[in-house]
């Protein structure tokens, strides 16, 4: 009986040191928090593509103002991203969300080709401060330490030292390009900069770095424009942009399986997914966001 006694013992050790393995890797992708003007809206991109992660083809967000206002929800794939940053007719994988103060949704079956975008307007008459989270469930099978960073197998083609709080950083586009960028060591902060043909001005395009976050996250400019980067946050951040050899190939219609969406009802009927986003609304604050265990987060905090 006693041999059975430890034999059982020692299953449930493994049992929950297997739990708590698991529970130590994140599926969060990225968060930070925008503030929008009424009528403003901020992009921000998904790309399930990695050298690293097996990415499942699963998304899903949650968002929520943080004091008076209202926002709309839009996920769309990269053509009709385009279509709705253009002002023609778009539509979205997931039904509209909004006008609320709250929301969340899921998808699934996506494609890692292309990336997708996720639009938070405010659909209010104040300021809105919005807190956002997205999460990529990953196949963790395939972990092995430290992540590279979201590189794509790019080559970064030029990148600013660690700015200070305040601090800045400028460079100018000659050539027209797509650039997928990320700060080193927030592997998670990532941003887009689309230049096209055309007759830039002298006013630099400005992206402002606070709460984890580059804001505006994706944008596009004209070719001879300059982009000046400022860090508002109180940790040092960097600018490491990789050039993505010939661009974005829009796929057509019907080339990506999309499935269907989810929104608060199923997302309810989830405990596991709600109770996770439940955890991340609490702790986003004290927290901060990475692809890394619970471990070298707690780690690269002490380190700086």
């Amino acid at each position: 009986m006693r041999g059975w006694g430890i034999a059982l013992l020692l299953a449930v050790c493994l049992v929950a040191s297997a739990s708590v393995v698991r529970a130590s890797h994140k599926p969060i992708y990225k968060s930070s928090t925008d503030v929008l003007e009424p009528g403003t809206w901020e992009p921000h991109f998904v790309w399930l593509r990695s050298d690293y992660f097996n990415y499942m083809g699963q998304v899903w967000w949650q968002t929520y103002v943080v004091g008076p206002g209202l926002i709309d929800l839009l996920f769309l794939d990269l053509e009709n991203f385009y279509a709705f940053r253009d002002g023609r007719p778009y539509q979205t994988i997931v039904p509209p969300l909004g006008p609320a103060t709250d929301g969340a949704q899921y998808a699934s079956d996506l494609s890692g080709d292309l990336p997708y975008f996720l639009v938070i307007r405010n659909a209010g008459s104040v300021t809105a401060h919005v807190t956002w989270t997205i999460f990529a469930e990953i196949d963790w099978r395939r972990w092995q330490g430290d992540p590279p960073g979201p590189t794509l197998n790019l080559t970064i083609e030029r990148a600013s030292g660690p700015l200070q709080n305040g601090s800045s950083w400028e460079t100018t586009f000659d050539a027209p390009a797509v650039y997928v960028y990320h700060c080193n060591p927030h592997i998670d902060m990532t941003g887009i900069v689309e230049v096209v043909p055309g007759n830039a001005t002298s006013t630099p395009v400005a992206v402002q770095i606070h709460d984890m976050g580059f804001h505006p996250e994706v944008i596009r400019v004209p070719v001879g424009s300059t982009v000046v980067w400022t860090n508002h946050d109180g940790t040092n951040h960097s600018v490491n942009l990789g050039i993505l050899p010939g661009g974005f190939v829009v796929i057509p219609a019907g080339g990506a399986s999309l499935s269907a969406v989810l929104g608060y009802g199923a997302l309810a009927a989830a405990p596991a997914v709600g109770l996770l986003l439940f955890l991340r609304r609490r702790t986003r604050a004290v927290e901060g966001s990475s692809k890394k265990p619970a471990r070298n987060w707690k780690e690269r905090v002490d380190d700086e």
